[in-house]
C-alpha cells in the first residue's frame, strides 16, 4: 500500500491563496497579479514587478481578498524600490 504524500512545506510558506500588489506615489495599486505560489516565491513575484513596473515604487504580499479589495490590512510582505540592489532597477 502506498503511503500519502506528506505536506513538508512550513506553515509560514505555504501558500493559502496569495496576492501581489504594486502601488504608485498616490498609494493606488497599479498591479494585482494572484499567486499559488509560497510566500517566498510571492516575494520573488514583487521583486519582478518592482524591476518592471517603472511607476511602482512598492510592492505587497497579502493573502488574497475580493477582487476589488484595496489591501488596507498589514502586508505579509513588503518591498521597496530601495530593497532592490543597485543595477537591478530599470
Amino acid at each position: 500500500m502506498a503511503s500519502p504524500i506528506q505536506n513538508t512545506q512550513r506553515p509560514e510558506t505555504a501558500s493559502c491563496g496569495l496576492v501581489v500588489i504594486a502601488r504608485d506615489t498616490t498609494d493606488s495599486i497599479i498591479t494585482r497579479i494572484s499567486s499559488q505560489r509560497d510566500l517566498l516565491g510571492a516575494i520573488q513575484t514583487a521583486r519582478c514587478v518592482l524591476r518592471l513596473k517603472a511607476e511602482a515604487i512598492r510592492a505587497e504580499v497579502h493573502h488574497r481578498e475580493h477582487p476589488t479589495s484595496d489591501y488596507p490590512r498589514k502586508p505579509l510582505a513588503l518591498l521597496s524600490r530601495d530593497d532592490l540592489g543597485a543595477g537591478q532597477t530599470r
